[in-house]
């Protein structure tokens, strides 16, 4: 299902889309640039619109020569719907799911920006951090229903996680891999690598809480205040650190870019607000939540240096002698992060690593 005629035959068929737009000619256009699945946004004569986002057999980005279970696309709906009971004003409305045809309808975040993109332009308030914050206190307070582990789980897209986050990015010259021409990754110290690996193991073992697997300010999009969290089909239980460790990189990898373009940095406000709502909503701040958040966000710094999905911010930091420097930034930062997580005992332990890496004097 990826022609026009096609979408439009399959919503008029279908009830539950069908009368939700009014009887004229429908106008289908592919959105987004997702490695993954395909999206589309479907409007009437009337300007009414919605977003219907279809998996095809096979990975997007690459095409037909690489094989993808349809079914990553049910572990979505499925997540989102049950993220939509807990956590209703940060999720989209969602108006159809179709296992059979490997689909679902969701709501059009009219006005909504990508909160990747919002990074480069303006300065973020920080109520959106709070409700981030708030958001992931509440997946580690609640449970879902009991289903089979399948039903929010897809082994393939977790093994890919699992090859690209900790394994590939250590393998030297491993066929999967793209190194910037002007950047030469460091040796990984013993230390960095057994805790590389100890990460790998609670991604693998610790089934602490559904979380959404691919939390970053890619798939967080917002308008003025209010957040929407989407792309969910990497949902797994497991570490909610690895969710909030992957956020809290992608929140400074927007800050490197910050940085090397010369404008006012946030990270210190931005992480106090997160942690701040999510220690309220909790009644505290585990130290294991706090530890492994912050080496999973030492993993995920490393690993976006060296794999094809690089750092969108670090690719638009437009001097290349600067984002070699933020190359080199980014690197150092993620080694200590991930030597250093165990003994992390506070939030401002945390920011005071990233201030020394982030110091204005210094670059």
């Amino acid at each position: 299902m990826q022609t026009e005629n096609e979408i439009i035959d399959y919503i008029k068929k279908t009830t539950a889309l069908n009368t939700f737009f009014n009887p004229t000619p429908l106008h289908v256009s592919e959105i987004g640039d997702g490695n993954l699945n395909f999206i589309f946004r479907v409007s009437d004569e009337r300007k009414k619109t919605l977003i219907l986002k279809y998996a095809a057999p096979y990975l997007r980005l690459l095409g037909k020569d690489f094989p993808l279970p349809q079914e990553r696309i049910c572990v979505e709906m499925h997540t989102l719907s049950y993220f939509k009971t807990i956590a209703p004003s940060f999720i989209p409305n969602i108006y159809h799911c179709d296992e059979e045809a490997f689909c679902f309808a969701m709501e059009d975040l009219v006005e909504y920006k990508l909160l990747q993109s919002a990074q480069f332009e303006q300065f973020i308030p920080l109520s959106i951090y709070t409700k981030l914050g708030l958001f992931l206190a509440t997946l580690y307070a609640k449970t879902p229903p009991k289903k089979d582990e399948r039903y929010y789980e897809n082994a393939t897209l977790k093994r890919i996680s699992e090859e690209y986050i900790f394994i590939f990015p250590y393998i030297s010259n491993h066929p999967a891999l793209v190194l910037p021409s002007f950047f030469c990754s460091k040796s990984k110290s013993a230390l960095f690598l057994q805790n590389i690996n100890l990460l790998l193991n609670l991604f693998q073992q610790e089934k602490e809480c559904l979380i959404h697997g691919d939390l970053h300010t890619g798939s967080i999009m917002i308008k003025n205040e209010n957040i929407a969290i989407i792309d969910a089909e990497f949902s797994f239980f497991g570490p909610l650190g690895f969710d909030v460790g992957t956020l809290l990189a992608h929140i400074l990898l927007g800050e490197i870019y910050t940085l090397f373009e010369k404008k006012p940095l946030q990270f210190k406000p931005t992480i106090s607000a997160f942690w701040k709502a999510f220690e309220k909503k909790v009644g505290g701040v585990p130290e294991h939540i706090l530890q492994q958040s912050v080496g999973f966000c030492g993993a995920e710094l490393s690993r976006r240096l060296v794999v094809p999905a690089k750092a969108k911010p670090l690719e638009a930091i437009r001097s290349k002698k600067a984002k070699t420097k933020a190359y080199v930034l980014c690197e150092n930062l993620s080694i200590e992060l991930v030597e250093h997580f165990l003994h992390v005992k506070s939030v401002e332990a945390f920011i005071a690593i990233v201030e020394r890496h982030l110091c204005v004097k210094t670059h």
